[in-house]
């Protein structure tokens, strides 16, 4: 757990920091987390009914599952970048928005879809911001541990989502404080990766790495 931990958290660093800049790359790492870590959510129930269990299959599954989420973010990059901002929309509508003028309710759920919905277009069509968006909070999401291998741990044990449910708004303690280390990395990353864009280091990167320029155009390469 500690090695998964630390793998999660360092995938989280570099979303949070470098996301957008890695374009595809990065594209390809949250596929690659989404799908891994569904697998590991809904593989024991499913190699349960299939016979088949143990470790080995389960990495197996784990394995493919992030393969797979990886090839399709690759080949449907506009795609790609909807699904993750209809999530991250979605978790803003319900944890943010819906608690300024109401105490919960069914209304909740509405306001979440709708977040989902208005990042989901924000993601077609500004894919450059939206992915900017998206690393960053998923990033932070993982490198503040909101997002951690226990709480993926738990969730396959249900198997059930609450436990990858987390408040965007809530504190963590560090060194004896309540710090908002999760909103702390997201403002950091954002401000980060434009500074990335700003100081033409996108471009640089884009001559060392190949598929760079795959997201935002051949214009970010000049």
């Amino acid at each position: 757990m500690v090695l998964a931990d630390a793998g999660l958290v360092l995938a989280g660093i570099v979303l949070v920091f470098f996301g957008a800049a890695l374009s595809v790359y990065a594209v390809a790492l949250v596929g690659f987390l989404i799908g891994a870590g569904g697998a590991y959510v809904v593989a024991p129930t499913v190699l349960g009914a299939v016979g088949s269990s143990g470790f080995v299959s389960l990495a197996v599954a784990v394995a493919v599952g992030g393969l797979l989420g990886a090839a399709l973010a690759y080949v449907a990059l506009s795609v790609a970048t909807s699904v993750p901002a209809f999530v991250v929309g979605a978790y803003l509508g319900l944890y943010v928005v819906t608690p300024l003028f109401t105490g919960g309710g069914p209304i909740r759920y509405l306001v979440a879809v709708l977040g989902g919905i208005a990042g989901a277009v924000v993601g077609f069509t500004l894919t450059k911001f939206a992915l900017m968006f998206v690393t960053s909070f998923v990033g932070a999401a993982l490198a503040s541990g909101s997002l951690s291998a226990a709480a993926l741990r738990t969730a396959r044990e249900g198997p059930t989502l609450e436990p990858l449910l987390f408040d965007p708004l809530s504190t963590t303690p560090v060194l004896g404080a309540e710090l908002p280390l999760f909103g702390a990395l997201f403002g950091l990353g954002l401000l980060a990766q434009l500074g990335l864009f700003r100081l033409g280091w996108v471009a640089r990167l884009a001559t060392v790495l190949p598929g760079i320029g795959d997201v935002f155009g051949e214009g970010e390469r000049s």
